[in-house]
């Protein structure tokens, strides 16, 4: 929301249309998502889902993991 780089924006309005994201998109997905976990978030996943941030290198990881922060009620998008 107020990231003021100019880059984010568009890598997630393109993953929200449905496109596949290349792997400069992607690394800045992860470490949108990295800055995102690291509030102060609590819960049963909520670890692992940090864990699992650097691993969001496909599209399947990144689609199974934003799957299961909506599952514990985290919704970075």
């Amino acid at each position: 929301m107020n990231e003021t780089s100019g880059v984010l924006r568009p890598v997630v309005e393109s993953y929200l249309n449905g496109n596949a994201l290349d792997a400069v998109e992607l690394a800045a997905m992860r470490a949108y998502l990295r800055q995102w976990m690291a509030g102060d978030f609590r819960g049963e996943f909520v670890d692992e889902l940090r864990e699992r941030v650097d691993d969001l290198v496909t599209m399947q990881a990144l689609n199974m993991w934003l799957e299961d922060a909506l599952d514990a009620g985290i919704d970075p998008l």
